[in-house]
């Protein structure tokens, strides 16, 4: 199964069968080449004295298209306020939403696009219109899923890592939640490296008094979600010149800030302190068109 097989899907929240919507194929042939699959080779020159290319890594083609039609469902034609509802819908946003298949496929898959083009078409009597919607990403992503703790001391857990990246890593948004100022330790025992953060008084608490923080090690930044997402300095969460973090599995301390990250396979993770803990993981899958 795939998008192929998709009677329907949801754009920006909404979903096609709210405008008496269902998604067909007039062509042939539908157009998946766009896959998001074609890898170019980084490499040097060949010359009288190097007659092999030195390889250096590969470069993504392009993000991943999707073009299809949609019909009503009662095969009767638009009218001018259900053609212009339709086209408001999917050009209300200018930055990549998310758009999900109902192709029933496992596992279930959603991709951030924008819609670039809308058709009109008239083929056989019956009104249709034809849609490009261009990603952000050569990948699809998994639904998000959390991984929720109240820690009092220490909690150790395992988390597997099925992000499909070249070089097999994954950075987990975290979001913390504290009372107090106390340090909190986040460590990956398998990755032998930590994280220490301390909340400053300049967070903003909320109404039970928890300041809460969102660490996105994929942007390398630090917002306090208490305060309208305000990019956090990292001085106020302790990393100074003087920082440094204990790491238990090699019992050693570590200078440089750690983007918390999953390595390859099964890893075990470590949060010590005061604090509740939610880990968000939306892995990216090399899924294609398909």
């Amino acid at each position: 199964m795939s998008f192929l097989d998709a009677y329907s899907f949801i754009f920006d929240g909404e979903s096609s069968d709210s405008y008496n919507l269902m998604m067909c194929w007039i062509d042939d042939t539908a157009d998946i080449s766009a896959n998001g699959l074609r890898r170019t080779i980084d490499s040097g020159a060949v010359n009288h004295v190097r007659l092999k290319t030195n390889n250096y890594g590969v470069s993504f083609d392009g993000n991943i298209e999707f073009s299809f039609y949609i019909i009503k469902k009662d095969e009767t034609p638009f009218t001018r306020q259900e053609s212009m509802a339709v086209n408001r819908w999917l050009t209300r946003s200018t930055v990549p939403r998310a758009l999900y298949f109902s192709d029933n496929a496992v596992p279930t898959l959603h991709y951030y696009a924008v819609c670039t083009e809308i058709e009109d078409k008239v083929f056989l009597e019956h009104q249709a219109k034809r849609l490009v919607f261009k990603t952000n990403s050569p990948f699809g992503f998994t639904d998000p899923a959390e991984k929720k703790f109240r820690v009092t001391g220490e909690e150790v857990f395992d988390v597997d890592n099925l992000a499909e990246t070249v070089n097999g890593l994954f950075y987990p948004r975290i979001l913390l939640s504290a009372k107090d100022t106390g340090a909190i330790v986040i460590e990956n025992v398998s990755d032998q490296k930590s994280v220490t953060l301390t909340f400053s008084e300049s967070f903003l608490p909320d109404s039970s008094g928890n300041r809460t923080l969102l660490i996105d090690s994929a942007q390398m930044k630090l917002l306090d979600v208490n305060n309208g997402g305000r990019l956090v300095p990292f001085h106020e969460v302790g990393w100074t010149t003087q920082y440094s973090s204990y790491v238990s599995s090699v019992d050693s301390f570590m200078e440089s800030i750690y983007w918390f990250r999953l390595i390859p396979g099964t890893n075990t993770v470590k949060i010590t302190g005061s604090c509740e803990a939610a880990f968000i993981f939306e892995f990216p899958r090399k899924a294609g068109c398909l």
